[in-house]
């Protein structure tokens, strides 16, 4: 039966006898032990994340070379050999982060329940029974962050498509379980109907996501290529709020904020930046560094990543021979 345009559903997706391919195999015996690993005590989850990490920073040349880049912009006061530790602390929270993925699509609302220490402001959220914007940040947790939201309130969200094909699967058919109400990021209109007809959303605007649709604003200090869809929502009177989450041992301490109370459309951006900044220096580490965060550059201006600038030319290039 098709839902009415007024309900919120989720993409389904089916099983395919492609993903039986044996290219998929390893895929498929990497999930295996994900979940496996799932059904462990979050201590020795973390613990064992933690390695993980340390073989992820030894053998990712490339995405470490983000990592060095983003802390030395964001960080600059700090020295050498501290950037250089910070670095390997991102890359073992990003460990744990994969195992807390697994806790995310397959642990107990009980389990999950239990992994909150401390919970602040979510009465704000009592109230509302209209549709609201719900930002959160790409820590290295963020699939565990939404399940956690998502075992306290019906919310929905964005995501991105993976183009391998089981975990595509696996990632949609985890989060239908605990989400109602999510959307590619192909379909924002549909998001956007879901918003105003009543849905609490999530999304994550700290990444570059292009110049289109975006601004430029001070992100630690840089020029970031912003984008404007919160801003624009919270001038059409959507309530905007800011959920944060920080691992503190093997516990979960989870807080929400009034965004849209602390500023005025003019300066909302500035503020949600603000925001985000506060949240990450409260936990550094936790953050996805890995992201090329400040990719695109305001007119004039040289870019970071050198390598991945040279890589996309070669890229157009190709594209524009296929054209």
């Amino acid at each position: 039966m098709k839902a009415s345009r007024n309900e919120h559903y989720n993409n389904e997706v089916k099983f395919e006898a492609s993903m039986l391919n044996p290219r998929y195999f390893l895929t498929w015996l990497g999930m295996g032990l994900l979940y496996l690993i799932s059904l462990c005590p979050i201590q020795f989850q973390l613990f064992l994340g933690k390695f993980l990490g340390l073989i992820l920073h030894s053998v990712s040349s490339q995405r470490k070379k983000i990592v060095e880049i983003n802390l030395k912009l964001c960080f600059p006061n700090k020295t050498e050999e501290e950037q250089k530790e910070m670095v390997k602390e991102v890359f073992r929270d990003m460990g744990k982060g994969l195992l807390e993925t697994g806790i995310a699509w397959w642990g107990s609302d009980q389990f999950i329940e239990k992994l909150i220490t401390k919970k602040s402001n979510f009465e704000l959220l009592d109230d509302v029974n209209e549709g609201c914007l719900i930002l959160l940040k790409h820590s290295t947790h963020a699939e565990l962050d939404i399940r956690i939201i998502c075992n306290l309130i019906k919310a929905g969200g964005m995501y991105k498509s993976q183009t391998n094909k089981v975990m595509n699967y696996l990632m949609i058919k985890a989060r239908n379980k605990y989400a109602i109400g999510t959307v590619t990021n192909r379909q924002t209109r549909r998001g956007l109907g879901f918003l105003r007809n009543g849905l609490k959303f999530l999304y994550a605007p700290d990444q570059d996501y292009g110049t289109k649709g975006s601004e430029f604003i001070p992100f630690f200090g840089i020029q970031a290529a912003t984008v404007t869809l919160p801003s624009d929502l919270f001038k059409k009177g959507i309530k905007v709020y800011f959920y944060n989450v920080e691992r503190v041992g093997s516990g979960y301490e989870i807080t929400l904020e009034d965004l849209g109370s602390k500023t005025n459309e003019e300066n909302f951006l500035n503020l949600m930046n603000e925001t985000y900044e506060k949240a990450i220096l409260k936990t550094p580490t936790q953050y996805f560094w890995m992201h090329r965060r400040f990719k695109n550059r305001p007119e004039g201006e040289e870019g970071f990543y050198p390598y991945w600038k040279k890589r996309e030319e070669r890229r157009e290039k190709k594209r524009n021979k296929r054209a």
